[in-house]
Formats: structure tokens, C-alpha cells, sequence
């Protein structure tokens, strides 16, 4: 009966001994190993980034437009009017403020009217992070649904 030729393993010495030159992995090849995953970490990242600013503008967004849809259905569940306004204007009777995430803020011109039926006025707002406008928004159906406001190219 014959017998199976063993493989070369070349980190073993004659004797059994492991060669200490030959276990592991160069520093060369770690090296080679490092520079490639910093240069696909280079590649990913700022996509990455751009991704999850626009996740969390996204979920501004929504946050907004839900507050003012409780907002309405209070004023049509109480019969009363109210207007949701600027977090600059000073607050008055019927007056309410949406409360974002920080540093999330928003603008709203002019005040958005909340009739006792529900019913909104036309109004347009900016949601601000850190001191840039991320997104326009405009109500203008009188449903208080807001819907992104893209500008005209020119």
C-alpha cells in the first residue's frame, strides 16, 4: 500500500523546530494592509457622512411635521384656534413653539394659523443646523402638511 507524500511546510526547520523568521506576517505586508484599508476608509467616509446628515435632516423633518399635525388635531379636538410660531416672536395667548432636537432650530414666516376646524394658513419655514438652512418648507393646501420647498433653477 502506498503512502501519501506529505506537503513542504516550510516554517519548520529540520528537527521540528518553528523558524522565528518566517512566523507572522512582515511589517512590510502590514503596512501594505493598513494604507489600504485607510485609503478605502478615505473613500467611504465623506459618503458616509453625507448620508447620515441627511438621515437625521430627514428625521428633523418628520419631527417638525408631526408636532404641527398634533398641534391641529388639538385645535380641531378643542374647537379652539391657536398659531404655531416663530421661536424669535414673543408667545401670546393661543400661541405655540415647536421644540426640535439640538441644534436643530427652525424659522417660520408668517405665523402658521391653526383654525378651530383645523384648517391652516400659508406659511414657510426653514429648519437650521448649526446656522446653515438645511431644508425650505412650504404649507400652502391649508392642511398643515408641509412639503419641501425646491427653488427654481434659474
Amino acid at each position: 500500500m502506498s503512502r501519501p507524500i506529505p506537503r513542504a511546510d516550510f516554517s519548520r526547520r529540520p528537527g521540528g523546530a518553528v523558524d522565528a523568521a518566517r512566523a507572522g506576517y512582515s511589517l512590510m505586508e502590514v503596512l501594505v494592509v493598513l494604507a489600504i484599508f485607510a485609503l478605502s476608509a478615505s473613500i467611504i467616509m465623506p459618503s458616509t457622512s453625507r448620508m447620515l446628515d441627511q438621515t437625521a435632516a430627514h428625521a428633523v423633518f418628520f419631527e417638525f411635521q408631526r408636532q404641527v399635525s398634533d398641534l391641529r388635531r388639538e385645535a380641531n379636538r378643542t374647537g379652539e384656534p391657536l398659531r404655531i410660531i416663530d421661536p424669535a416672536m414673543p408667545e401670546l395667548e393661543g400661541d405655540r413653539r415647536i421644540e426640535l432636537r439640538a441644534p436643530w432650530r427652525y424659522t417660520l414666516s408668517p405665523a402658521l394659523s391653526v383654525a378651530e376646524g383645523g384648517g391652516c394658513s400659508t406659511a414657510s419655514a426653514n429648519l437650521i443646523h448649526q446656522d446653515r438652512v438645511v431644508m425650505t418648507l412650504r404649507s400652502e393646501d391649508g392642511t398643515c402638511r408641509f412639503i419641501r420647498y425646491q427653488a427654481a433653477a434659474s
